[in-house]
């Protein structure tokens, strides 16, 4: 089996916490530039782009639709509404006079050559996957839409660490294990280019990577002590919250975009059956809030085969279902957000991709066309809303004020200037080149919560001058709350020049700090 290999057991979605400060020039982030890599791959080769000879038994009417998923939880609203791996009698595709025949295919390399192929007319893939496969598509000549995403991963993927390494700031000299090839592999490069490393560090970090087959040999090999950092999946997320020295980095649920699954479609092939179609994304959001088939479940999926209700339930919960909302939120607003980001790191890993392909991949046709009767749902994803308990904003309060370690997922600095001895920024479009990253990056981990720490460069520390570096860090928050940032999920803190005072004896404290303002933000994952 190649290890192009996408198995998708039990994905997840964590509430993150991020820290990060705001420094003046220092733009963190992929929008910065893509850091190259020289990509080393030791233990497993490169998936093939060749298109496969063998093709499945499958033939297509103008009903018909020949699918592809592989075994994850989060196709499950598709296959209740299939009702196995035919359309069944009386299930929600069949009330809708379509036919979906499922294939289940782990494999991407060989889901990728029969939809280019022909020999489907879709494919199960991630916004990952697709940045992935986009040049090969183009290479083939196939045109692709994403016209539905079904579901996003809540909580059942994610990187976990010993304490010593569990910011990323920290894994410079980390040993850190992903699978190949996989969404666990881009989710270790989205925070090392989110960091703020420098370009050399980030390089070192990546280049240095220890591959793995799967998720579960990079999990083994983290509780064997033979690595510090791993990108894996439930159940070794929960697992590495027992252990001694040992953290939960990020997982999805602070995080409702990173990895998100649609249905790509062979995009002259839907422009040609588009009531087909049409049909096919009616049935996925009449099933997204349904009580899962077990039945059909356990008939589609070889993983599910002696599973209980309760174990498929269990699965299920890793993912969080896509609604008519959500849908229309996705494919106008996050998909092209973070296929641009995937397109990064891909690039980064030395693959090449069709960065063009935004334009025309995530179609909105079906979606709009079903407006009058889904646009009353509510969005899943408001589930993932963030809520600080006071208790929690006074204790983070409390620990950066004092200047104690406290833990946080990412963090970056970044500088902004103001008018003297107040809290207006010198120049708002220079301000907001810099914080715009953050507010990327805050609407990317959706689940965390966020620390504004303000600080001056000062040569005395003075009450004003801590107040001046509170409403200087409340300007920040603002600007974040202005870009759709939740202001629940903003802790906002002075410390005034506590950070800077290592500094002062080498005498690079300003004698004017009144208009230099250094921002710690800081995303945290929460523990729910």
């Amino acid at each position: 089996m190649s290890k192009f290999k996408l198995t998708k057991a039990g994905r997840a979605v964590v509430g993150v916490v991020l820290a990060v400060a705001v420094a003046v020039g220092v733009v963190g982030g992929i929008k910065g530039g893509v850091i190259k890599f020289d990509k080393k791959k030791p233990t497993a080769s490169k998936p093939s782009t060749s298109i496969s000879t063998d093709k499945p038994s499958n033939s297509a009417g103008d009903d018909t639709i020949n699918l592809s998923l592989d075994e994850w939880a989060g196709w499950l609203s598709c296959i209740t509404a299939n009702g196995g791996l035919t359309t069944q009698p009386g299930s929600v595709f069949d009330q809708l006079g379509i036919k979906v025949n499922i294939n289940v295919i782990n494999d991407a390399t060989e889901s990728s050559n029969a939809l280019i192929s022909g020999d489907l007319q879709a494919a199960g893939y991630t916004t990952n996957r697709v940045a992935f496969l986009s040049q090969k598509f183009t290479d083939a000549g196939k045109n692709v839409i994403m016209p539905i995403f079904t579901n996003y991963s809540y909580g059942g993927d994610g990187i976990i660490a010993s304490t010593k390494f569990a910011d990323v700031n920290s894994w410079v000299n980390a040993k850190i294990g992903v699978p190949e090839f996989s969404e666990a592999e881009t989710l270790v490069a989205w925070f090392v280019n989110n960091s703020s490393l420098s370009d050399a560090d980030k390089a070192t970090i990546m280049n240095n990577l220890i591959m793995f087959g799967t998720a579960d040999d990079t999990a083994k090999a983290y509780f064997a002590g033979q690595i510090d950092v791993a990108a894996t999946w439930e159940p070794y997320l929960t697992q590495a919250k027992t252990y001694t020295n040992s953290t939960v980095v990020f997982d999805t649920k602070s995080s409702s975009s990173l990895v998100m699954d649609g249905i790509v479609f062979d995009a002259d092939w839907a422009a040609a059956h588009e009531d087909t179609v049409k049909k096919f994304v009616q049935g996925i959001l009449m099933s997204y809030d349904q009580p899962i088939n077990h039945n059909a479940a356990r008939e589609v999926f070889p993983m599910y085969s002696t599973s209980s209700d309760a174990d498929i339930d269990a699965t299920y919960a890793n993912a969080k279902m896509a609604s008519w909302k959500d849908n229309y939120n996705i494919l106008n607003d996050t998909a092209p957000m973070i296929y641009n980001q995937m397109c990064d790191i891909w690039e980064g890993l030395g693959e090449t991709v069709n960065r063009d392909l935004v334009n025309t991949l995530f179609d909105t046709t079906y979606i709009d066309a079903l407006k009058s009767d889904f646009k009353s749902t509510s969005a899943a994803n408001a589930t993932t809303k963030v809520t600080v308990s006071d208790e929690t904003r006074a204790n983070i309060t409390q620990q950066v004020t004092g200047n104690l370690d406290y833990d946080s997922m990412l963090s970056k600095t970044a500088n902004v200037t103001f008018v003297p001895d107040s809290s207006v920024f010198t120049d708002q479009a220079s301000a907001a080149s810099v914080l715009n990253d953050f507010v990327n990056i805050a609407k990317t981990l959706d689940g965390t919560m966020i620390v504004i720490n303000g600080n001056i460069n000062a040569n005395n520390q003075t009450e004003f001058g801590v107040q001046l570096s509170a409403n200087r860090a409340q300007t920040v928050a603002n600007y974040l709350a202005s870009q759709g940032i939740d202001q629940n999920r903003l802790i906002v803190t002075g410390s005034g020049n506590a950070k800077y005072q290592a500094d002062k004896a080498a005498g690079t404290l300003s004698s004017d700090a009144s208009v230099y303002q250094s921002t710690d933000i800081s995303f945290m994952r929460i523990e729910n």
